[in-house]
Parts: structure tokens; sequence; C-alpha cells
């Protein structure tokens, strides 16, 4: 007789596994209850958290509320009022629709829910634990609902143990109340850390409300788009180029007010900017998509981030094409001549000579060429050559910085990126961007705790976005090791009372913008400091910029400082820092 293997889970079990694919932290549990308020028509939201929300999350709404029978489903998987049929779930029009997120988070923390229906005499509160039966009693509420989810994860140990830091947890809970914030200009967001107000977003129009939560000038970071075609209106904000970033974090889809992640809408998006924005830099932008909801299926991921739509090519030229006219109606015009390859543009002008000739130079062969008048100068009879105008001498000099005879380490420049010069092997060309990277990376670690910082006659005052200020908030510790001395207030602006001796005067609000801008860039290993994440962040934001021409002693101190680095050879990202020509391919090459 074989013994029975294979066997029901507990419900109570059951739950905790599946609440693994809703709860995965915190921030989940705030997107779930935050999407059921809205869902139930609420105008005003307000969020509470404690320890980043591991203590408690607390959301309060003034929407419908519950009526007893309704309440007593709160809690039972698979229980809705959102979809009741197949036809439903294929036009989905709310945020939430499975009935998982309440029953998972029962799963894995104490809920408490207050409720009262506007026109119901008394209101009425529902407390489970994991394992136990609710209770419910009757109560005296306001309208509305208010959660109370309490010691998240208390009874799943390794997943509490696996959460990050509470500044890093609170970041995201922050980022995700932007993007709510976003969605729903008409509704009130409120967020407290503790009792500390992170931000209050009240009703406002869409520009005001975008402008508002990425913290930007609304009439000179982005332009508007609109457009509309087969029924899907694609309508948002693109922002200028001078406010990319370094990676995507400041890029916001929303379908039918929904916040989703999608790679092929985002493209479309940078698509608009080609030639625009540097390598490695990507478009800020918050785009809203209006469809009927039998067109899109929504429900093919847990998170609910990810869509399918039933023709995303007509989608994806749609949102290509707006944001494109919206850039060429704004009159963006790139400048190319700082980025273009060198072989791109192998023919340069050169100044006028003083007889009016047009000048022209070969910058791959070194060929002097002349267009225009005729030649001002005799040939040379015995070379059948044509002497070149003292002008024109003077412009080739200019052009390929030809050292003085005085001078004893000989330094040429190629493009606004490179540095060449020579050793003893061959010649040295060296990534002057890669390379300056390296060196302020050495620098600030070099002096932790030791910075100079320069005191300001009067302090800057910056107002951050609340993921900004969370940011900086957590690395507290190290932007004053770096030099910068700020004094946080309550709503979100930042008092820069000292900053870092190597940031120029005048540009103490951008240094602290780009730094933290840097630091969201940064996806650096769990293995790597703290300290070195921030030395990166302010390398990569403070060294010379492709295009940059250096003068000759910029150059040269460019060079003896990389030599003299612990690890000349790569830069902290991992890039080359210079390559050795030696003199004996050279010669093969001449062969």
């Amino acid at each position: 007789m074989s013994m029975q293997k294979i066997h029901i889970l507990p419900d109570y079990l059951a739950n905790q596994i599946a609440a693994g694919e809703v709860v995965q932290r915190p921030e989940s549990v705030v997107k779930e209850l935050v999407e059921n308020a809205i869902d139930a028509g609420a105008t005003s939201v307000t969020v509470i958290v404690r320890d980043a929300g591991k203590q408690l999350i607390h959301v309060i709404d003034n929407g419908t509320g519950m009526s007893q029978d309704d309440l007593q489903l709160a809690l039972v998987r698979h229980a809705t009022s959102k979809i009741s049929s197949e036809h439903d779930l294929h036009a989905i029009r709310t945020l939430g629709f499975r009935g998982e997120a309440m029953a998972s988070i029962a799963a894995v923390a104490d809920v408490e829910i207050r409720t009262k229906q506007r026109d119901d005499d008394m209101g009425w509160t529902l407390q489970q634990r994991p394992g136990h039966a609710p209770e419910m009693k009757p109560a005296a509420h306001d309208g509305g609902t208010q959660v109370l989810v309490r010691n998240l994860f208390y009874n799943v140990p390794a997943r509490r143990k696996f959460l990050k830091a509470d500044l890093t947890e609170f970041r995201h809970i922050s980022e995700t109340m932007q993007k709510l914030a976003l969605s729903r200009p008409d509704v009130r967001v409120v967020l407290y850390d503790n009792q500390t107000l992170v931000f209050d977003a009240k009703p406002s129009d869409q520009r005001r409300r975008v402008a508002d939560v990425l913290s930007l000038d609304p009439h000179r970071a982005f332009v508007e788009f609109d457009a509309e075609d087969s029924g899907i209106r694609v309508q948002g904000y693109a922002g200028l180029p001078h406010v990319a970033r370094q990676s995507r974090s400041g890029q916001y889809v929303f379908l039918n007010t929904r916040p989703i992640v999608s790679r092929s809408i985002a493209h479309a998006v940078a698509s608009a900017y080609e030639h625009l924005l540097d390598t490695g830099q990507h478009p800020v932008f918050v785009l809203f998509i209006t469809i009927d909801p039998e067109r899109v299926d929504v429900n093919v991921h847990p998170q609910k981030h990810e869509v399918k739509f039933d023709d995303e090519r007509q989608i994806y030229l749609l949102v290509q094409q707006a944001v494109s006219r919206a850039l060429t109606q704004a009159q963006v015009i790139p400048s190319f001549l700082g980025d273009v390859a060198l072989a791109h543009r192998p023919l340069q002008s050169l100044p006028s000579s003083p007889v009016g000739t047009s000048m022209v130079i070969n910058r791959l062969t070194g060929e002097v060429l002349q267009q225009g008048s005729p030649r001002s100068s005799a040939p040379d009879h015995r070379t059948g050559s044509q002497p070149a105008p003292q002008a024109l001498h003077e412009a080739f000099d200019q052009l390929f910085a030809r050292r003085q005879e005085h001078e004893t380490t000989g330094i040429l420049h190629a493009g606004g990126q490179y540095v060449i010069t020579t050793n003893s092997e061959g010649l040295v060309v060296v990534d002057q961007r890669a390379a300056h990277e390296r060196i302020i990376y050495e620098r600030v670690l070099a002096r932790k705790g030791e910075a100079v910082a320069q005191s300001l006659l009067f302090a800057v005052v910056v107002r951050l976005s609340p993921s900004r200020v969370t940011l900086m908030r957590e690395y507290t510790e190290e932007l004053r090791d770096l030099g910068f001395r700020c004094d946080i207030e309550h709503d979100g602006r930042v008092q820069v009372h000292a900053v870092p001796s190597d940031i120029k005067p005048g540009n103490e609000e951008s240094a602290l913008e780009d730094l933290l801008q840097a630091l969201e860039d940064v996806h650096a290993s769990p293995t790597v400091q703290r300290s070195e994440r921030v030395a990166l962040a302010f390398a990569s934001r403070h060294a010379v910029r492709r295009g940059e021409q250096l003068t000759h002693d910029e150059a040269s101190a460019l060079i003896r400082d990389l030599f003299a680095c612990a690890v000349p050879h790569h830069s902290p990202r991992g890039e080359q820092t210079y390559m050795l020509i030696p003199f004996d391919e050279l010669a093969q090459r001449f062969r």
C-alpha cells in the first residue's frame, strides 16, 4: 500500500507563496492600495509610511467606501468588484481587477481596514493576521477607506531579510507615488515619511502636475505634443535635450492612466531625438496613451506593468511622429560640429587668405586645397608645385597645433576627444574624457573626509523632486565627505551652504542636481562601496565633455595626472583611457 504524497496546501500557506508575485517589497503594497483607492473614486489619497513601510503603511482615501458585505470579502483571494465575466477581462478600465492584492498583502502582514460608505450611519473595521480568521466589528469612521498594513513580512523572515536599506526602500515608494501622481492630476496625492511631509501634489492641470512632480520649468524644460489616429491618442511632454539623463529614470508612460513599461514606446520617443543627444543620454518624457481597452491586453504580467497592443507598430509610428513634430516646431536644432567623427567631415574650412582666397585642408591627408581666385604666387619651377601663402601656413599650424621648438613635450589635439603625445616606444593616444574620469575618481577617494569645501556667502536654494530628496538623505554622509554642506527642508527645498572646491562659482545648483542625477544612473553592484559610487558619479559629471577643447597646459596636466594614477589604464567605468601605437607599427604602415 503506497502512501499519498500529493496534498493540497492550506490557504494561508498558498497565499504566502502567491503573494511573492504581487508583494515584492513595501512599494508593491503602496502601489496596490493607492490604485484601489483611485478605482474607488477617491479625489484625495494620503499615504503614511514608517520604517520605509516595514513597520506601517497607512493609506487614507475619500472614495466610496465599502458595505459590510463587501468588507467581508475584501481579503478573500479572487474577490473583486471590477470584473464579473470574460468580456470584462478583455475590456479592463480599472487599475486593479484580479482580486489578488489584498489577499496577498494579508498573507504576509497584519491588515486592518476601516471603511464607511457616505450614506451609511455606521462604518466597519476588519482586522486579520496571517493564518487567523478575520475579525469584523462596527465602528465610527469618516467616509471613505483606510487600510493599515503593519509588520510587513514578519512571518516570512527570508523575504524581509532581502529588503534593501530603509532609504532605498523609501525611494522606491516615493518614485511609485510620483508615477501615480502623474497619472491622475485631478487627484490630490500626499506622502508622509513618519511625521515628515514628503510631498503634497494638489489637484491641477496636467502640465502643472508634470512640472511639479519632475521639478522642471514647464516653459523651458519640455515641449507638449498631441496626436490622434484611428481612435488612438498620444499626448504628453517631451524634455528638451538639455534635461536629458544618463538613464531612463525620467521616462513615464501611461496607458489609460495606468503606469506601464514599454521598450517599444520608449524606443519610438528616443528615435525622435536622433542626432540631438550624445551616446548614453536618454530623453525625459511623460507620455499618455488613450485607447479602447478592448484593443490592449493588460493581463500579461503579475505587476501589470507590461501590456500587449493589438497593433504595436501603429502606436510606435504615432508616438514617433508626434514627438518629432513637437521638437521640430520647437526649433530644436542640433550642433553637429563638435560631435561628428573626423571621417564624416574630412574637409575643414580655414580662414581666408589676405587676397580673399578660400582655403580648405583635408584633415585625413594633410593636403592643402585652394578654391576660387587664381594663385597669387608663382609656381616653383623645380618641383612644379605652388607655394602656399603665409596665411595658409599659419592656419595649418593652428589647425594641427604644431608644438614650438622650445616645448619639451609634443601635444596634439584630435577632434576634441583625444590628446596625442609620444613616449620612447611610440604614439600615445589618450581619450581625454575617460582619462579625466579616472583622475577625478581617484582624487575624490584619496581625500575622503578631508575634502576642501568652499563656503557660500549666501546659501543657494535648490528645489528637488521627492525621489531626489530621498536619494540625498540616503547619501548624506558621502556628500558631506565630498564637500557639500546642505540643509534639507520639509517641503523638498535644499539650502546649499558649501560645495566642493572643484565647483566653479555659479554652478552650485547644477552641480548638486547633476551629482544626484548621476547617483540615480549608477547601477553599481552591491559589493561596490557607497563612497565609490559617489566618486564615480562626481567624476562622470565633472569630467571634460566630448568636443571640449583643452589648452596645451590642460592637455599636458591631463597626461601627467593620468600616469600618476594608481590605475591609469582604465576609467572607473572600465573604459580604456589610452592606447599605445608603437613606432615599429607606424613604420610598417608607411612601407
